[in-house]
């Protein structure tokens, strides 16, 4: 049996399926959750046996969509290969990277190839990656989004830390919706999440000032609690919210440390539908300003972490799901810019190193609190993946998403040890602390990737991810089509027609028909049904599928906004080589075939230069039976799925 097609089995006594832990046995094929029968079921013999574990939580792996991992051009702080490294020993499976620190920051499609590049060979985990809104950039983002496969974007109310990476304004915010909502509109409702860092210059620069002026003691850690005072993160929040209601685009807080800003959240979600999210921190979660070491400024970061009243809020605002992610917002840095000696609390670098300790650091908490331990996959797992539209293949376990796991046992401890930690800098705040739940394996698409015990990890078999419905570009990245599992599991017609999309430009008469006929046991049989549906349909139905098919011979941005795939049959990229006489004779052609026929020409061109379409479309032309012309052109429609097919696969 090819090695590829050998189904692994997962069971355990306590896994986590649907909101419940279960026994279960999980059926693996290709990396992708194909099955979920009871523990007692029968094993065949032929399948391999990855996991039986009757005491450990058995869970998808976890998402983290808030790390900086700071490659390319800050390596010394992080890398692809040391934080891949560390996610994959603390059970996350997929990480999102930030837009900065890394230089070139990733704000223009250029500096995104850059990132990209850096990428081949360090992957341990899954990776997606964010770029960034700045002043004047907003005529990079379509282009990063539909060639570069970004997940999202991030930007700064305030100054970010380091200069190449400035903040907005009001305008700015406005002048990237903009952006946004055409690409909603206009490009199949591309939907990405704009991101927002919510604190407001001018209340963190009147306290700054006024401590200065006190010449208060920079080494104790109130004196920066003061510097950023919450009313900074609740004004920068308002701003989000008016704007995101007045726009209705997608947006979200990214480490939210203000308890006071909660309530805002809530009524604007709840009285007002503004499609804003929020996201609070390990950190947040677990640490209280009141117990920060005088000059330990291993502990800062911005937004600050703030009183134990506070934390309790967050807390709250989690259980009650106005909080409904949690995630590590990963910072590092070299030690001698965190000024360990000096102690000076508002001169050393802001962030904190968090990534691989994540699940024990909040099992460690909400156990306390009574949080069913089922509530972690929905605020580490689900909830980071559906914020980037990732959750078809991310996420809890579920039949069709990609077979990743952590297995842990919520029940043991330890003591942080940094100096076994798997990043760059080792240095942490968590030192020394006691936290409960370990994770004794990490599986990534069917591949145990981390065991207890590992001091390295040696496989490197991590993807760059990008969403599933993201395939309209002609350069990068190229388009994939998912697993047949994973097509299979769609369950919003929206999301199985963008992925059909990259096979046929797939009208309501063929695409709600073939949503109906799901599953399929392959991608050549649902090109099979598809034909077979096509023969079924009525003169209207059929028109109306052969005109869902780019205009061959039409201007190349017209065929890309439709279809990447034709774009490339079609030779588009070289239209501008082309002699202009023949793309205005093929467009004369194509009106006298329309206004003949009443539907358009089709043929399965097949990167053949476009001189050579126009003998096919005079000779077609000549037909004078309008069925059989409908018939053959429809049969060009199915050649050319079974070619995309073979590329795609």
């Amino acid at each position: 049996m090819n090695s590829e097609n050998i189904i692994k089995v997962i069971k355990g006594k306590k896994v986590v399926i649907n909101g419940e832990i279960k026994p279960a046995s999980i059926l693996i094929r290709n990396g992708i959750t194909i099955d979920i029968k009871d523990y007692s079921s029968e094993i065949k013999e032929e399948h391999e046996i990855l996991i039986d574990e009757e005491k450990l939580i058995i869970m998808g792996g976890l998402v983290d969509s808030h790390v900086h991992i700071n490659e390319p051009g800050r390596t010394e702080w992080e890398g692809f290969l040391s934080a891949t490294s560390a996610a994959a020993s603390g059970g996350v499976t997929t990480i999102i990277d930030m837009p900065l620190n890394s230089s070139p920051v990733t704000t223009t499609f250029e500096n995104l190839q850059s990132k990209i590049e850096s990428m081949p060979g360090k992957l341990r985990v899954d990776v997606g990656l964010l770029g960034g809104i700045v002043p004047g950039n907003s005529s990079e983002i379509s282009r990063m989004v539909l060639e570069g496969g970004v997940v999202g974007f991030k930007s700064f109310l305030v100054h970010s830390g380091i200069d190449e990476f400035p903040h907005v304004n009001q305008d700015d915010i406005q002048e990237a919706m903009n952006v946004m909502k055409k690409l909603k509109d206009e490009h199949g409702g591309r939907d990405v999440v704009m991101m927002f860092h919510a604190e407001i210059e001018e209340p963190i620069k009147e306290a700054t000032e006024r401590l200065q002026r006190e010449n208060a003691d920079p080494k104790l850690y109130d004196t920066f609690l003061q510097s950023r005072p919450r009313v900074s993160e609740n004004l920068a929040i308002d701003k989000v919210i008016e704007l995101s209601k007045k726009n209705m685009i997608k947006t979200h807080i990214v480490h939210l440390s203000s308890s006071d800003a909660i309530e805002a959240i809530h009524e604007a979600v709840q009285n007002h539908a503004v499609p804003i999210t929020a996201e609070t921190t390990y950190h947040y979660l677990y640490f209280e300003s009141e117990q920060v070491p005088y000059g330990n400024t291993l502990y800062k970061c911005c937004p600050p972490v703030r009183e134990s009243e506070n934390k309790d809020l967050l807390w709250k605002a989690v259980t009650d799901g106005t909080i409904n992610i949690i995630v590590s917002d990963h910072s590092p840095c070299t030690l001698d810019l965190k000024l360990i000696e000096q102690g000076d609390f508002m001169k050393a670098w802001g962030g904190i190193s968090s990534l691989q300790l994540g699940l024990p650091i909040i099992w460690t908490e909400a156990s306390k609190r009574g949080v069913p331990l089922v509530k972690l996959s929905e605020y580490m797992s689900d909830a980071p993946s559906r914020l980037v539209g990732l959750n078809d293949r991310k996420g809890s376990i579920k039949i069709g998403r990609d077979a990743d796991f952590v297995i842990w046992d919520p029940e043991e401890s330890f003591t942080v040890d940094q100096g076994l930690l798997m990043v760059k800098n080792k240095n942490s705040p968590y030192h020394g602390e006691k936290l409960l739940g370990v994770v004794h394996h990490t599986i990534l698409r069917g591949n145990k990737i981390f065991s207890k015990g590992d001091q390295t990890i040696s496989k490197i078999i991590g993807k760059r991810l990008i969403q599933t419905k993201i395939h309209t570009n002609p350069i990068y990245p190229s388009p994939t089509l998912p697993t047949i599992e994973l097509l299979n599991s769609l369950n919003e017609q929206q999301s199985f027609f963008d992925c059909i999309h990259l096979l046929f430009e797939a009208a309501p008469p063929l695409a709600n028909a073939l949503f109906s006929k799901r599953p399929f046991s392959s991608y050549q049989q649902l090109i099979d049904q598809a034909y077979s549906i096509i023969q079924s349909l009525n003169e209207s139905d059929k028109i109306q599928v052969i005109n869902a098919h780019p205009r061959i011979g039409v201007s190349a941005s017209a065929v890309k906004n439709s279809s990447s795939i034709s774009y490339r049959e079609q030779s588009c990229d070289k239209d501008s080589t082309i002699d202009q006489s023949i793309l205005e004779n093929l467009s004369k052609l194509n009106e006298q075939y329309e206004s003949k026929f009443g539907f358009k020409f089709v043929v399965f061109v097949n990167g053949r230069p476009k001189n050579e379409i126009i003998p096919i479309l005079q000779n077609r032309l000549n037909n004078n039976d309008k069925q059989n012309e409908l018939n053959l052109g429809l049969s060009e429609m199915i050649e050319i799925s079974k070619s995309r097919l073979l590329k795609l696969l």
